[in-house]
């Protein structure tokens, strides 16, 4: 598998936002684009956070996979982080076609894209179905239902593993790490088990306990912006949602999965189907282990999720 990485749009500070491009040399002809958006509650996360064997199974499917970083908050607000996944969209299509057949001798086929992500991200692949020309999506127990204020997503939480972690008031040397005055942060790595978190991820925890993490991540309280099933319609593509039976974060449940479907389906979405996960919760298919060793119900439900994309091509 081949891989570079290209800067699609500079930042408020003109520094480059960047997007990694996997491909196979191995599948022939022409290639469809798989547009894959990053989680971490658009306040961490990177194009790293996407796992090698997802990547691997959409480049040997035939796909030329883009996966986009964008600004996070809380230096942006989510629907600026939006509007970023959009220009990577807009690039993505207009503008990699020429730059991979020039430089490396690969076609795209712009006019066949197709969008999914990871939590948060998830709920990007959705907007993305919103506002472009996208053959399919695929979400990954995805934060839904935003601009509905009774949802968990609005309220404190003692369930693990966000309830568990102490309340975090960052000193103002933590504080400029986490919002920088030189520089805009596009890339921030999740916490890692049996390591200290880094004051970022800290804070994180501390909105999502305390019921605060839209509210922040979106202050002036706009979340239909950033909640893309108030804009449902039945031209949309088809849709997959991918969803752990036990997931219990803020915004991502099953029943609010169940939901979506329900909404798409009402609205007259030609296909939506929902893929629950018996068992699992919460970034069950982010361990490196799954699809490579680990080839049991997680890696079958995440294929099923990555074959959807494959059949609408």
């Amino acid at each position: 598998m081949e891989s570079i990485r290209i800067p699609y749009k500079n930042d408020a500070f003109g520094n480059p936002l960047f997007a990694k491009i996997a491909w196979s040399k191995s599948s022939q002809g022409s290639k469809p684009l798989a547009l894959v958006y990053h989680g971490g509650g658009v306040v961490v996360g990177s194009s790293g956070m996407i796992p090698q064997s997802q990547i691997k199974y959409l480049a040997e499917a035939g796909f030329a996979v883009v996966i986009s970083n964008y600004r996070l908050a809380p230096q942006v607000t989510a629907k600026e982080a939006f509007s970023d996944c959009e220009e990577a969209y807009d690039w993505a299509v207009n503008s990699l076609p020429g730059i991979m057949e020039a430089e490396h001798g690969v076609k795209l086929e712009n006019a066949k894209a197709v969008a999914y992500g990871h939590s948060s991200g998830g709920s990007i692949a959705l907007h993305i179905a919103s506002c472009r020309p996208v053959k399919a999506v695929t979400a990954f127990y995805p934060s839904l239902f935003n601009a509905d204020t009774s949802t968990s997503a609005h309220k404190p939480t003692s369930l693990p593993p966000f309830g568990m972690f102490p309340d975090f008031h960052p000193t103002p040397e933590e504080w400029a790490t986490i919002s920088p005055a030189d520089a805009q942060v596009s890339e921030a790595a999740l916490a890692l088990p049996g390591t200290i978190p880094a004051p970022r991820n800290k804070w994180q925890m501390h909105l999502v306990k305390n019921g605060q993490w839209l509210s922040t991540i979106q202050p002036d309280g706009d979340y239909a912006a950033i909640d893309p099933l108030t804009r449902v319609t039945g031209d949309w593509c088809p849709v997959m949602i991918v969803q752990g039976e036990l997931d219990n974060i803020g915004g991502s449940s099953l029943e609010g999965a169940q939901r979506a479907e329900k909404a798409m389906k009402d609205a007259g979405v030609r296909e939506v189907q929902l893929e629950v996960v018996q068992g699992e919760t919460h970034m069950f298919d982010l361990p490196p282990t799954v699809g490579t060793s680990d080839l049991g119900p997680k890696w079958e439900a995440v294929r099923k999720g990555l074959d959807w994309l494959v059949s609408h091509v």
